[in-house]
């Protein structure tokens, strides 16, 4: 999947309701819709058991290709309660941070990923090697341990990796 803007269409946030996200993707992709839910893998132990469950990175978002139409036709899942709409400038940072995510997303089964309500205020940076070079955000200390955090400005919301200090170049505003 590869994040573009469409010409009469614009990626926008989609609210769901509560536990909907997987219901919506279902619906959009048997109607042909594009749309993107990232997932996290959660492990889950039961005594003995262990359950591994995938679970969405932004409850309650779902990030879909639309048009007023398509919106129309997303709105009789039942699924959905608004989509936040957003500007061409605006659209053009969540899809560089989409596939930020999405390249979080796929390396999920390496290392770990949480997600974060807000942001601690810090320092901007840039990792220059490693499987996440280019990816721009926030830098917060924790316990002698760097966390690089991609902010997804439109929902509030951010997603964080750990990586390593050498890893990373400060950005010049």
């Amino acid at each position: 999947m590869s994040f573009e803007h469409c010409p009469g269409l614009c990626w926008m946030p989609v609210r769901t309701k509560p536990r909907q996200e997987k219901k919506l993707k279902e619906y959009c992709a048997a109607h042909g819709i594009e749309c993107y839910l990232p997932l996290l893998r959660k492990l889950h132990h039961y005594g003995k058991r262990t359950m591994e469950f995938m679970l969405p990175m932004f409850p309650g978002y779902v990030f879909c290709l639309l048009s007023e139409d398509v919106f129309r036709t997303i709105v009789l899942s039942n699924a959905v309660l608004y989509k936040i709409n957003i500007d061409d400038k605006s659209e053009v940072t969540l899809l560089k941070e989409l596939a930020a995510i999405r390249a979080f997303e796929e390396l999920i089964l390496n290392e770990d990923i949480v997600v974060k309500p807000e942001l601690v205020a810090g320092k901007a940076v840039e990792i220059s090697t490693g499987p996440f070079k280019g990816i721009t955000g926030i830098i917060e200390y924790r316990k002698n341990k760097t966390i690089i955090t991609v902010n997804v400005e439109i929902l509030g919301q951010s997603a964080s990796v750990e990586v390593d200090a050498d890893s990373l170049e400060p950005v010049e505003n």
